[in-house]
Protein backbone atom coordinates (compact mmCIF):
# COMPACT_ATOMS: atom_id res chain seq x y z
CA UNK A 1 0.00 0.00 0.00
CA UNK A 2 1.42 3.48 -0.56
CA UNK A 3 1.35 6.79 1.01
CA UNK A 4 -0.33 9.99 -0.97
CA UNK A 5 2.77 12.16 -1.87
CA UNK A 6 2.01 15.87 -0.87
CA UNK A 7 2.37 19.03 -2.66
CA UNK A 8 6.64 18.95 -4.23
CA UNK A 9 8.63 22.27 -3.88
CA UNK A 10 8.90 24.80 -5.79
CA UNK A 11 12.42 24.49 -8.43
CA UNK A 12 15.15 27.00 -7.49
CA UNK A 13 15.50 29.37 -9.80
CA UNK A 14 17.55 29.24 -12.55
CA UNK A 15 21.50 30.44 -11.97
CA UNK A 16 21.88 33.33 -12.57
CA UNK A 17 18.97 34.65 -11.60
CA UNK A 18 17.99 38.48 -12.07
CA UNK A 19 14.75 39.47 -10.97
CA UNK A 20 12.71 42.15 -12.58
CA UNK A 21 14.04 45.68 -11.32
CA UNK A 22 10.33 47.56 -9.19
CA UNK A 23 11.43 50.99 -11.03
CA UNK A 24 11.48 52.02 -15.13
CA UNK A 25 13.54 54.81 -14.19
CA UNK A 26 15.49 54.25 -16.74
CA UNK A 27 13.24 53.08 -18.86
CA UNK A 28 11.09 56.31 -19.04
CA UNK A 29 14.44 58.10 -19.04
CA UNK A 30 15.22 56.55 -22.63
CA UNK A 31 11.31 57.00 -23.57
CA UNK A 32 11.94 61.11 -23.31
CA UNK A 33 15.05 61.03 -24.56
CA UNK A 34 14.38 59.32 -27.70
CA UNK A 35 11.16 61.95 -28.26
CA UNK A 36 13.52 64.83 -27.79
CA UNK A 37 16.00 62.89 -30.04
CA UNK A 38 13.00 63.77 -32.52
CA UNK A 39 13.60 67.82 -32.82
CA UNK A 40 17.00 68.71 -31.20
CA UNK A 41 20.42 66.87 -31.31
CA UNK A 42 19.46 63.21 -32.75
CA UNK A 43 22.99 61.71 -32.20
CA UNK A 44 23.47 63.02 -28.69
CA UNK A 45 19.77 62.40 -27.49
CA UNK A 46 19.14 59.20 -29.26
CA UNK A 47 22.13 57.30 -28.80
CA UNK A 48 21.61 58.63 -24.49
CA UNK A 49 18.12 56.88 -24.82
CA UNK A 50 19.16 53.91 -26.83
CA UNK A 51 22.09 53.53 -23.51
CA UNK A 52 19.40 53.96 -21.28
CA UNK A 53 17.10 51.06 -22.86
CA UNK A 54 19.63 48.87 -23.24
CA UNK A 55 20.79 49.29 -19.63
CA UNK A 56 16.77 49.10 -18.47
CA UNK A 57 16.76 45.93 -20.39
CA UNK A 58 19.55 44.02 -18.63
CA UNK A 59 17.89 45.21 -15.26
CA UNK A 60 14.50 43.68 -16.71
CA UNK A 61 12.72 46.95 -16.34
CA UNK A 62 9.48 46.36 -17.94
CA UNK A 63 9.42 49.18 -20.15
CA UNK A 64 13.18 48.73 -21.96
CA UNK A 65 11.70 47.39 -24.98
CA UNK A 66 9.71 50.70 -25.88
CA UNK A 67 12.33 52.89 -24.56
CA UNK A 68 14.86 50.96 -27.23
CA UNK A 69 12.38 51.59 -29.88
CA UNK A 70 11.60 55.06 -29.26
CA UNK A 71 15.23 55.89 -28.78
CA UNK A 72 16.20 54.32 -32.27
CA UNK A 73 13.14 55.68 -33.89
CA UNK A 74 14.14 59.43 -32.74
CA UNK A 75 17.43 58.92 -33.85
CA UNK A 76 16.65 57.72 -37.05
CA UNK A 77 13.64 59.83 -37.77
CA UNK A 78 15.39 63.21 -36.13
CA UNK A 79 18.45 62.46 -38.36
CA UNK A 80 16.25 62.24 -41.55
CA UNK A 81 14.22 65.11 -40.38
CA UNK A 82 18.04 67.05 -40.23
CA UNK A 83 18.60 65.89 -43.37
CA UNK A 84 15.13 67.25 -45.26
CA UNK A 85 15.41 70.56 -43.45
CA UNK A 86 18.98 72.02 -43.65
CA UNK A 87 19.42 72.69 -47.13
CA UNK A 88 16.42 74.67 -47.04
CA UNK A 89 17.82 76.59 -44.11
CA UNK A 90 20.87 77.37 -45.11
CA UNK A 91 20.36 77.65 -48.97
CA UNK A 92 22.43 74.51 -49.99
Amino acid sequence: MSYPQGPRPPYPPPYPYVRPHPSNTLSILGIVLGGVAFLFLPPLFGIAGLICGVVAHSRRERLAGTAVGISVGGLVLGMALGFMVLPSVYGV
